[in-house]
């Protein structure tokens, strides 16, 4: 039984709401290549002192939809600021396709800050697409 590699097209991000605190994000890139990914998947939460919390992250490239190639790739998820909050993650070109973690604590992310996804990929004249999948809760500051 031969295992493909789903290709996805066209950017896209699913806020799958639980309900007010709790909720999760399903997020998919366009192709990208020599310029990179820098995309915003979760909006900074509304309300002074209040910051989004992971509990969950599942991350991986995926085959661009043009030349169906899987490219090396550096995914990280980032703070509105800029600040690093989970990797650099390097997913190799046809090998490894994703990887997911647990927090447990929650992962907080900086207060009133929205989460974005950065990606950066070896080259080679190819593009590649990624996917990240998310899942936490938005609470008040003393949280963490």
């Amino acid at each position: 039984m031969a295992i493909s590699t789903p290709t996805l097209t066209g950017k896209s991000t699913h806020p799958i709401e639980v309900n007010a605190n709790r909720w999760a994000v399903n997020f998919h890139s366009d192709d990208f290549g020599a310029g990179g990914l820098n995309e915003e998947i979760k909006a900074a939460p509304s309300g002074t002192g209040r910051a989004t919390y992971l509990t969950h992250v599942t991350m991986g490239i995926v085959a661009d939809s043009v030349k169906g190639y899987e490219i090396d790739c550096k995914l990280s998820l980032i703070d509105g600021a800029g600040s690093t909050v989970f990797g650099p993650i390097q997913f190799q070109a046809q090998g490894t396709s994703h990887v997911q973690k647990d927090f447990d604590p929650p992962l907080k992310i900086t207060d009133e800050k929205a989460l974005d996804c950065t990606g950066v990929y070896g080259g080679g004249g190819y593009d590649t697409a990624c996917f990240v999948y998310i899942e936490g809760f938005t609470g008040d500051k003393p949280l963490g």
